[in-house]
């Protein structure tokens, strides 16, 4: 859930800065909006794994298909993330080469955040 509200945040900001004149490229709006798309797969798994998770025998078997494609789900999240700020930060020096570096570093260090998480 908290990785599909930052994403919403992301295409507000990325909306805002073509609005501002900023360059965003279309690496990064494909990556935010494929990421925006695996966050709502995210949701729907884990509703399908709440659901079916009082069923004594299906529960369990269900569980363990959803467990690993939640999994393998999360591994693509979280190389798209990293991608995401290496994105955002070619785009951000190519637009205006003088934003300081500690933004971008507290960037990726939201994006190992949603990868723990």
């Amino acid at each position: 859930m908290l990785l599909f509200i930052y994403m919403i945040y992301v295409v507000l900001s990325l909306s805002k800065m073509k609005n501002e004149g900023k360059r965003v490229s279309i690496f990064t709006k494909v990556i935010v909006y494929g990421l925006l798309i695996l966050s709502l797969f995210m949701l729907y798994f884990s509703l399908l794994s709440f659901l079916f998770s009082p069923l004594p025998f299906f529960g369990f078997l269900a569980a363990l298909a959803i467990g690993g494609m939640i999994l393998s789900l999360k591994i693509v999240i979280a190389l798209a993330l990293l991608l995401l700020s290496l994105s955002l930060f070619l785009d951000s020096k190519k637009s205006d080469p003088e934003v300081p570096l500690v933004d971008h570093w507290l960037r990726l260090g939201v994006h190992i955040l949603l990868i723990i998480i």
